[in-house]
């Protein structure tokens, strides 16, 4: 259960991000950059995400992990669709940027 749990929060994840990128040309192309924790994680989704629908549309996915620095200044600069960071933005960026909204995508733990 809690592996097709996952799945629909990646589809639904997906699906959203696509939404808002689709254009004319029938390409969808998203590319994010940021943290390097999740890389693995969104290097697995894309290639399913890719597998399942390349019979229907050409999907171009990529992720640039760089890390969190790099993935919120991009953002920022709309230069990525989306971006990975383990720190929450602070007000000032929200200020800066209004379009920008985070949320959970991953979880982990981190020991020493």
């Amino acid at each position: 259960m809690e592996k097709t749990y996952r799945t629909e929060m990646l589809i639904q994840w997906l699906l959203m991000l696509l939404l808002v990128t689709n254009d004319v040309s029938g390409v969808i192309q998203l590319t994010g950059a940021g943290a390097t924790v999740p890389s693995n994680v969104f290097v697995a989704w894309m290639a399913a995400y890719r597998a399942l629908r390349s019979p229907f549309v050409d999907v171009r996915l990529s992720y640039h992990a760089r890390g969190s620095g790099f993935g919120k200044r991009e953002m920022a600069a709309s230069s990525v669709s989306y971006a990975a960071t383990e720190s929450l933005l602070a007000d000032d960026d929200y200020d800066k940027n209004p379009d920008l909204q985070m949320f959970p995508v991953l979880a982990g733990s981190a020991s020493s």
